[in-house]
């Protein structure tokens, strides 16, 4: 249920900002989010539908801009950007070996909400 938290927080987040006034819908909400801030997808959506329900953000699509973590190797200089599967989103500071060299290195990015963009329609449609 981490994505019903996190997306209840965002909608939260939303609901408060006072340009929401005088909105009578909410057409699209665009998040700029790191990949690591989600496991699935399809669950992120369903808890943004079940968070937005009564709320002018109810019916809005959700668009994902989705930002992949990078390995950024100090051994060899590679960087690269990792996928899906690739590192385990539970780590606090994760690290894996280098596509290039096979060094150590560390996950950079991929995490935290960079921004949100809402497309309203005011009362007067």
């Amino acid at each position: 249920m981490h994505e019903h938290a996190a997306i209840e927080n965002v909608v939260a987040a939303i609901l408060k900002d006072p340009k929401l006034s005088g909105v009578s819908c909410v057409r699209e909400v665009r998040l700029k989010i790191g990949a690591m801030e989600f496991h699935s997808e399809a669950a992120f959506r369903q808890g943004f539908e079940v968070a937005s329900k009564g709320t002018p953000l109810e019916g809005a699509r959700l668009t994902l801009d989705i930002l992949w973590p990078m390995v950024e190797c100090p051994a060899c200089g590679h960087q690269a950007v990792c996928r899906e599967g690739e590192i385990d989103p539970h780590e606090k500071l994760p690290f894996r070996e280098c596509p290039k060299c096979r060094e150590l290195a560390p996950i950079r990015g991929g995490r935290g909400i960079e921004s949100i963009e809402l497309s309203v329609e005011d009362e007067k449609g």
